[in-house]
């Protein structure tokens, strides 16, 4: 790869280091993708390797970043009735007779925006995390090896001993990308590719798992349960002497929380069935996939489900590997994560994912649909063109 068409570790510090939410990601895609490219030419582009997923995983966290896909989804459901509004009615039934107002819509649709932002949050600290970890490892590899034409194992063992001591899936999956750059047998070298894509995948979901849970479980019972109590108290203390003592003494008296708390667990249960379909949707060159349903063929592959070289696995690593993670094997039933915030379904779902996609060509193409690239170094000023001597 020509210097300044990929990220160097040092670039992939910098990016990582970068404040702005929403445009540290836009930098991260595009280093993913430029990864990928670089890795191609070491490797080979007819196996995607884990940067060429990463690109896309990157650039849907993107979307939800950007809060692109949800507030308006979530206030529609709020007005739609249902199980919100049978809660809503029942906790209003309530206020009524405490001479409280009735529950704002506007607090609730609030308290969705700000459950929002922590999921947002989530996602954009977790790709930065992982992009920061190991971004630099794909860059550390393509520093490396560039220009090999045989595997030195001396310079292979040096480069291994290079890993951290607590990341031993990331110093096995860039061994075996290593093996791949020379491997000769194309069953050999997709088996290989897989096995080092499937590596990097366990320890990257491994490193995300406290990310996702933020992201899908924590703060959304709270932050209504706040903004509720707090409409609530705030209504309470509105009112004139003595409804207002009385008010505050049935509050305290936990018959409030009776209604509110079924209330909250609703608010929290549609606004996380929202955010899981919206958020848990995976946008690849062709269509989009959704995690939580079975992993459909890709086109022309109906009958075969798999790409020649992996339609049957040799390599007893990559066996043993499929064997713990893959809930059905040879298959695609069973595949959709029903809940994401699962390590063992969210794995289930990505080793068929990485299997059935990774002869697929176009994961390779531009995310953002144009060629754009590392400066070596910040382009010299122009200079006055110099006077011509008579």
């Amino acid at each position: 790869p020509t210097p300044g068409t990929y990220p160097t570790t040092a670039d992939v510090a910098k990016i990582a280091a970068m404040t702005d939410p929403v445009e540290r990601n836009l930098a991260i895609t595009q280093a993913y993708h430029d990864l990928s490219d670089a890795m191609g030419t070491l490797v080979g582009k007819e196996n995607a390797n884990w940067s060429t997923f990463a690109t896309w995983a990157s650039k849907q966290a993107g979307a939800s970043i950007r809060q692109e896909d949800m507030p308006k989804v979530f206030v529609d459901a709020l007005k739609g009735g249902g199980v919100i509004g049978e809660a809503m009615s029942k906790v209003d039934d309530v206020l009524r007779k405490l001479g409280l107002p009735a529950l704002p819509l506007g607090d609730i649709t609030k308290a969705g925006s700000d459950a929002l932002n922590n999921i947002s949050k989530a996602i954009a600290d977790g790709n930065q995390f992982v992009f920061k970890e190991v971004g630099h490892e794909f860059a550390r590899f393509v520093e490396t090896f560039q220009g090999d034409t045989q595997l030195d194992p001396a310079k292979l063992q040096k480069y291994l001993d290079g890993f951290p001591q607590d990341k031993p899936l990331l110093k096995e999956a860039f061994g075996n990308y290593a093996q791949a750059m020379f491997e000769k047998d194309p069953n050999k070298k997709a088996e290989l590719m897989l096995l080092a894509n499937n590596t990097v995948g366990l320890h990257e979901q491994t490193q995300l798992q406290s990310y996702v849970e933020k992201a899908l479980n924590s703060p959304v019972k709270d932050v209504f349960r706040n903004i509720l109590d707090k409409s609530i108290e705030a209504g309470a203390n509105a009112l004139p002497f003595p409804a207002n003592l009385a008010a505050k003494a049935a509050i305290k008296s936990g018959v409030v929380d009776l209604v509110v708390n079924p209330l909250v667990d609703k608010l929290a249960d549609v606004f996380r069935g929202i955010a899981t379909e919206h958020m848990m949707k995976l946008a690849v060159p062709g269509g989009a996939l959704k995690l939580g349903n079975d992993l459909p063929p890709p086109p022309g592959m109906e009958d075969t489900l798999f790409p020649p070289h992996l339609r049957t696995i040799e390599d007893p690593k990559l066996r043993e590997l499929l064997g713990r993670m893959d809930s059905s094997p040879d298959s695609l039933k069973g595949s959709g994560a029903k809940d994401w915030s699962k390590l063992d379904q969210r794995m289930n779902y990505i080793v068929d994912l990485f299997r059935t996609r990774q002869s697929d060509p176009h994961l390779f193409d531009q995310p953002f649909g144009k060629e754009a690239h590392y400066p070596v170094a910040p382009p010299a000023p122009k200079r006055a063109p110099a006077p011509a001597v008579s």
